[in-house]
């Protein structure tokens, strides 16, 4: 990642008191461009998909598909990923100390993999995809128990994060015939 940042401007930050004054250059990361204009808008083939594998890395896609892990912000970029740790895949290790971090409160004395797959978080419509609370369920079966027909289905914390993990698997690449392209665009928009 680090030929990503080095195409990013500088800024001085000076801290001064009445002794010393310290500046330091650094690399202004705040920003965010658009790397796909005017590269290839026309062609179908712009961004091809592509499913990450169990405990597979961005480094080892932009390696794999760029030929080096300098293209690993191309991976990112091309996928709206700002924050790596939230928006890519975990492996087994990491989603299940994800779900220990997330849960461990709600779980208490209870192992939390185990409450994840035995508490509800919501209902779900297997016809329509439409999605309940568990309060709302409650209510509407006392209610109208002929609404909590067979098309609900219970959704554990379990199943919820486990959907939503394996989901972030489905990415887009930008075709790598453009990666030159996109490295120089990501260059001049930076630098303008």
């Amino acid at each position: 990642m680090s030929k990503y940042f080095e195409y990013f401007p500088t800024t001085t930050y000076a801290v001064a008191n009445s002794s010393f004054t310290i500046s330091k250059v650094v690399r202004d990361i705040s920003l965010k461009t658009r790397i796909i204009d005017q590269i290839g808008k026309d062609d179908p083939y712009l961004f091809l998909p592509y499913v990450i594998k169990e405990g597979e890395k961005a480094e080892d896609i932009a390696d794999f598909y760029y030929g080096s892990t300098d293209y690993i912000w191309l991976v990112y970029m091309s996928n709206d990923i700002i924050d790596p740790y939230d928006q890519w895949p975990k492996d087994t290790k990491n989603f299940n100390q994800y779900l220990e971090m997330k849960y461990s409160d709600q779980a208490g004395n209870t192992d939390v993999v185990t409450w994840t797959k035995a508490n509800t978080i919501h209902y779900k419509n297997s016809t329509t995809g439409h999605l309940i609370s568990t309060e709302t369920f409650s209510l509407s079966a006392n209610l109208n128990p002929s609404f909590v027909g067979g098309d609900w289905t219970a959704v554990d914390y379990y199943t919820y994060e486990s959907e939503e993990n394996e989901a972030l698997r489905s990415i887009k690449l930008i075709n790598s015939s453009y990666k030159n392209t996109a490295e120089s665009n990501l260059r001049r928009l930076l630098n303008d």
